[in-house]
């Protein structure tokens, strides 16, 4: 029954944006201002009743509370100054490429990679992550902040910054599997493993 009242609330949004199409002159706009009520009284029930009604949707990115007792694992990516000292990246040194998603990649893509490729590939990233340094190093910003200044509307907002540089070029790169506790948070992690190295 639930997916007949969706089909049906999707075919009513195709019966009435059909009727758009085919009206003209004053009967336009008034097609047009139904659909808009239609859409929007869908999204507001949808949203307020928390149900899935494609295209129509309630918005939710996650649901549910973490328990504090919970393991959360995250790829972490650090530069290597000329001493070996380790400087943590900042989340948009690779914009406009997430840092959501550059994990995901390191962590699913890297491995099916040639040699060849692999090397490439972590030259890039060492490269971006110098250009990501000189910028900061001179008081630049990075990511949304680049081009809008503080109106730049961050990509996450409990993203930690890692404003902080070395004042010498990066001389590699590594990539640590990080995990930690709900309770404790990622400054604390609870077990960290080197994934990758790679050095200029």
């Amino acid at each position: 029954m639930a997916e007949l009242l969706r089909l049906g609330s999707f075919l009513g949004f195709l019966v009435l944006g059909f009727g758009v199409a085919r009206a003209a002159g004053p009967a336009r706009r008034r097609a047009i201002q139904r659909l808009l009520a239609y859409v929007l009284v869908l999204e507001l029930v949808v949203g307020v009743c928390q149900v899935d009604d494609w295209p129509f949707t309630s918005h939710t990115i996650a649901v549910g509370r973490a328990r504090a007792d919970s393991r959360v694992c995250a790829t972490e990516l650090v530069g290597l100054d000329d001493a070996g000292r380790e400087w943590r990246l900042d989340p948009y040194t690779f914009t406009p490429v997430y840092h959501s998603i550059l994990q995901y990649w390191l962590e699913q893509g890297l491995a099916r990679l040639t040699d060849a490729e692999r090397e490439r590939v972590l030259t890039f990233l060492l490269a971006r992550a110098e250009e990501s340094r000189r910028r900061l190093a001179a008081g630049q910003a990075l990511g949304p902040e680049r081009v809008l200044g503080p109106a730049g509307a961050p990509y996450w907002l409990l993203l930690p910054r890692s404003l902080a540089v070395p004042s010498s070029p990066y001389a590699g790169l590594r990539a640590y599997s990080s995990c930690w506790l709900v309770a404790e948070g990622p400054g604390r992690p609870i077990a960290r493993r080197l994934l990758l190295e790679h050095r200029r």
